[in-house]
């Protein structure tokens, strides 16, 4: 082959990389462009309906049930009341958000408790749309 052929190939090839490489930039920042736009067009999510935030728990005895707010100012509890075999707690939104309650069941005069319960619970457009329980889920008192 001759050095001018050896040339031509030469130029083929590198005008051939130059445009491929040229090609993935404006590729990137189509795509780029088009993941921005979007998230902002994405529709907001519609409050179809609100979660029950009566949280009822069985007691017994002396044992009893406390808690504690991993997100304060979220909720707040409107009314704690029991009886010999229940507590009931009721909880109203302050403002949009999440946060986390974990009750704790002792036994009176003991540090440790031996049922725990997390409530996740979530607020929007002051209303309470999530209350979900994990833990020792056998000791929600089914209304």
């Amino acid at each position: 082959m001759s050095i001018a052929g050896k040339l031509i190939s030469a130029a083929v090839a590198a005008g051939a990389a130059v445009a491929v490489g040229y090609g993935l930039k404006k590729l990137e920042s189509k795509v780029q462009s088009t993941l921005q736009n979007e998230g902002a067009d994405a529709p907001e999510k519609e409050v179809i309906g609100t979660a029950n935030p009566h949280i009822r728990l069985k007691k017994s005895g002396t044992n009893d049930w406390s808690y504690v707010v991993r997100n304060k100012g979220i909720i707040k509890e409107s009314e704690n009341s029991h009886t010999n075999d229940v507590r009931q707690f009721h909880f109203v939104p302050l403002k949009d958000g999440g946060t986390e309650l974990e009750f704790d069941y002792k036994p009176k005069g003991k540090e440790t408790s031996t049922h725990t319960i997390t409530y996740n619970i979530e607020v929007k457009d002051g209303k309470i749309i999530r209350c979900d329980a994990a833990g020792d889920l056998e000791m929600i008192q089914k209304e």
